[in-house]
């Protein structure tokens, strides 16, 4: 799991490799590598990731679900422990908000980094047939 001392290559908002005007990989650090670790945490099911088979949200496992409470107690639980893995967000700033519209589940997370004064936002749409993020 990333830390907040980690370098990462910074992906485009599609998540695929960018290349910077020198033909380089671009690198994020820190906080910014730390929030972009979060989201493909979150958009990752368990066991794809072969060196950590923990790694991953398993938000995909609610596509084409119907809407009711247990369903949407299920994707905030999942929510707020990959959240609450983090050592360095803090645990009483993580707010975690479900709603189905339009066929769609719309996840709202709310957290905060322990050396930062405002607050970060996550949006996920967890659609008929796929998870997308929506970075805040």
């Amino acid at each position: 799991m990333t830390g907040l001392t980690d370098t990462d290559i910074r992906l485009s908002d599609e998540w695929k490799l960018t290349q910077a005007t020198d033909g380089d990989a671009p690198l994020c650090f820190n906080f910014e590598c730390l929030y972009q670790n979060i989201i493909l945490e979150a958009l990752t099911q368990p066991g794809d990731l072969f060196y950590d088979p923990a790694f991953g949200w398993g938000l995909y496992d609610f596509i084409q679900s119907e809407d009711d409470s247990l369903v949407r107690l299920e994707i905030a639980q999942r929510a707020r422990v990959g959240l609450q893995r983090r050592e360095v967000i803090l645990p009483e700033s993580i707010q975690v908000e479900v709603s189905f519209e339009d066929d769609t589940f719309i996840l709202r997370c709310f957290f905060s980094f322990d050396e930062e004064e405002t607050a970060r936002a996550l949006t996920f749409v967890i659609g008929a047939v796929g998870v997308e993020v929506e970075a805040a």
